[in-house]
This record gives C-alpha cells, sequence and structure tokens, in this order.
C-alpha cells in the first residue's frame, strides 16, 4: 500500500530471547486454543530440535512440516549419521504421525533462484495453514536461502490469507550461535548469485538499467568470496557495509571490518562513512537500522528517478532475517512516495563439509513474532 507517511510495520515489536523466550513461551504454549505447525530443517545442526523441544515441553499441540533438502551431493557418512539421529529425536518428541517430510530440491549452479522458487512451491503444495493459530519457522537448522524464503513466503501468504480469511500468527525462532554457524557452513560456493523470489530487485532488467543501485551487504566472518561474486554480478553504484554492532564479543564488528579491508576499501572503493552498524542482538532493532538506510537513499533520489536497493544477508541467521524484513516493508508495507526495487542476494553453498562441532557451543534461545494478534 501507499501511504502519506511511510511507517516501520515493526515498531514497536515483539522479541524474546534466553529467559525472556522461556517466559513467554511457557505461558503462551499454555493456552488450550493454541494448534501450533512447526516448519523445521532436516539436517544435522545439534540445535535443530531446541526451540521444538521446549514448545512441547510448555505443553503446545504441534505438528510438523520438515523440509528435506536434496542439493544432487552424495551426503558424508557424519552427516547422515547426524540427521538421521535428528529425525529419530524428532518423531520420539511428538510422534511419526505429526510429521509431514516435504522434499526440496535445492538449485544447481547456472539455475538462479531455483532453490528459492522450488522451498515456495513446495510450502504452497504442503497443506493448509488456516487450520493452525500459529506458524513457527524455526530456521536453526535451515540453509540461508531455504531459510529467507520460507520466512518471506509464509509471511506472504499469512498477510493475504488474513485479508478474508483466518489470521494466524506467524513467529520465527532459532538457537543462535555465530560460532555454531561458521562451523557448520563450511563448503564449496556455487559459481551464481542468486535471489530470494520476489526479491530480484529487477536486477537484470534492461529498462531500468540505468537506475542507480545501492548495496547493502550485511557482513559476516570468512564472506570475501561471496562479497566478490555478488559485487561481479550487481557492478552497484553505491555500497553501504553493515556490520553487527552492538555484539556479544565486544570487537567482532572491527575484526570483521579488518578481514575484508583490502577488498572493501581498495578493491570496492567504499566510503568509511558508508558503513552502517547493526544489533547482533536485536534483528528488530537490525530491521530498523537498515529500512531506515535504505529509505534515505529512496527519498534522496526520488526527484533523480530513484534508485533500486539490494541486501546481502552474510551475517548471522537473525540478522539476516532482520536485513530480510527491511525489503519486505520496502515492498509491501507503508511507504510513503515512490517505492524502490528491492533484491535480496547472495551466494549458496553448494556442497556441505563435515561440521565442526563443539559440544561446548553456548546458544540462545530467540522468537520473533512477526504477525497476527499483536498487530491488532
Amino acid at each position: 500500500m501507499s501511504s502519506e507517511v511511510t511507517i516501520m510495520r515493526w515498531d514497536p515489536y515483539i522479541f524474546r530471547q534466553g529467559e525472556d523466550f522461556d517466559a513467554f513461551w511457557q505461558k503462551y504454549a499454555n493456552e488450550p486454543s493454541k494448534r501450533f505447525l512447526f516448519v523445521l530443517g532436516r539436517g544435522y545442526d545439534p540445535r535443530a530440535l531446541s526451540v521444538l523441544d521446549k514448545i512441547v515441553e510448555f505443553g503446545g499441540e504441534v505438528d510438523v512440516w520438515l523440509l528435506a533438502f536434496d542439493n544432487g551431493f552424495q551426503d558424508s557418512e557424519l552427516r547422515i549419521q547426524l540427521t538421521l539421529e535428528n529425525v529419530k529425536k524428532l518423531e520420539a518428541l511428538v510422534g511419526a504421525s505429526k510429521i509431514r517430510e516435504i522434499e526440496v530440491s535445492l538449485g544447481r549452479s547456472g539455475k538462479g533462484n531455483a532453490t528459492s522458487r522450488n522451498v515456495r512451491q513446495a510450502l504452497r503444495a504442503a497443506g493448509s495453514l488456516g487450520v493452525y493459530t500459529d506458524v513457527v519457522v524455526d530456521i536453526s537448522a535451515m540453509p540461508r536461502m531455504v531459510a529467507l524464503t520460507a520466512v518471506a513466503s509464509l509471511l506472504h501468504e499469512l498477510d493475504k490469507m488474513s485479508v478474508d480469511g483466518p489470521d494466524v500468527n506467524l513467529h520465527v525462532t532459532t538457537a543462535e550461535s555465530v560460532s555454531a554457524d561458521i562451523g557448520a557452513a563450511r563448503g564449496t560456493l556455487r559459481d551464481d548469485v542468486t535471489n530470494v523470489i520476489g526479491f530480484g530487485g529487477q536486477l537484470d532488467s534492461e529498462s531500468t538499467d540505468q537506475i542507480p543501485r545501492v548495496w547493502f551487504p550485511v557482513l559476516g566472518e570468512q564472506q570475501g568470496i561471496r562479497l566478490s561474486r555478488i559485487r561481479d554480478k550487481l557492478n552497484p553504484d553505491e555500497i553501504c557495509p553493515v556490520i553487527p554492532f552492538p555484539t556479544r564479543e565486544p570487537r567482532r564488528g572491527d575484526e570483521i571490518i579488518r578481514e575484508h579491508r583490502q577488498l572493501l576499501f581498495e578493491e570496492f572503493q567504499v566510503e568509511p562513512g558508508n558503513i552502517l552498524r547493526a544489533s547482533e542482538y536485536n534483528p528488530f532493532e537490525a530491521y530498523k537500522q537498515i529500512f531506515a538506510a535504505m529509505d534515505r537513499y529512496r527519498r534522496a533520489l526520488s526527484e533523480l528517478g530513484g534508485c533500486k536497493a539490494f541486501v546481502s544477508p552474510l551475517s548471522s541467521k537473525l540478522l539476516s532475517v532482520g536485513a530480510l524484513l527491511a525489503c519486505y516493508d520496502h515492498r509491501y508495507g507503508a511507504i510513503a512516495g515512490d517505492r524502490m526495487s528491492v533484491g535480496v542476494l547472495y551466494v549458496e553453498t553448494a556442497d556441505y563439509s563435515d561440521p565442526v562441532i563443539e559440544s561446548d557451543t553456548e546458544y540462545q534461545l530467540s522468537s520473533m513474532w512477526l504477525r497476527g494478534d499483536w498487530e491488532r
């Protein structure tokens, strides 16, 4: 919709983490009227069932859609073993009859946004969302492109459904650990740049090729190859790197800049004043910071023909969801004046190495309430 005043949808917001997560869900899951659908990844990550285990413990009635990924490569024995262990734990937790396994083919090199398109199609074909009071997307064991597509697609479907049908709540949860995410994500990258379906930003449109492109890469560790490939594809006119700050590790943002210093300042010619900061602790605060930065460019360039804004979520999963919401709100939210095209660009992992799993890794359970009752 258009609006006389730009209004950020998730301001205020509801976000719970750590002890607040337990307090919120213990009360919420116990409400007799609640019926939950959990959307999970069928993966090897030991954190895969951490959130669901809590909800079941608190008394939630749960059905599960289990997204089973196929990237065309043979899994290692370790990954197969860890994945099967998680599936057995899931069956013991909720019962096999409550689980619907949904096959998702991950894109092959050179096939554009195939992964995102396949995820959206699989979710649309999986069944009715309207029979549930709450849909929970747990992204703990999902590849980045699968997670972001699941969130964006379900949010859009539920928004449309609520116009003349049930108003279903949507939550995004995760067991967040930056170090564990780095250890689980090692592997070989695909050659091509992909995007979340519906968020291509008219990147390949010849008719809008002259419109300036502003790129907001949300930085994490070990992202040099992804940054180079996306930059070569996008050819942005302006680059505004986003670093996590504040963070749990006080100097994490500085270390990320130091790691990518040559790439950012010598090759990309980034102006130091263009560096933005977004909260690692709170994805909704990150959303507001990134949304506002995008909107400043939209307003500043509106009289010159506008601009396109692109985000690349290369940091933690929560920060990535915050960046996605900034794009979602610019596309579908209450925006004063002309909208701009927005894109979410990424380079997927083609084949994963065996994960580096440390038994003493600490993580926090986090919950974002994206839509539903709280908006009334």
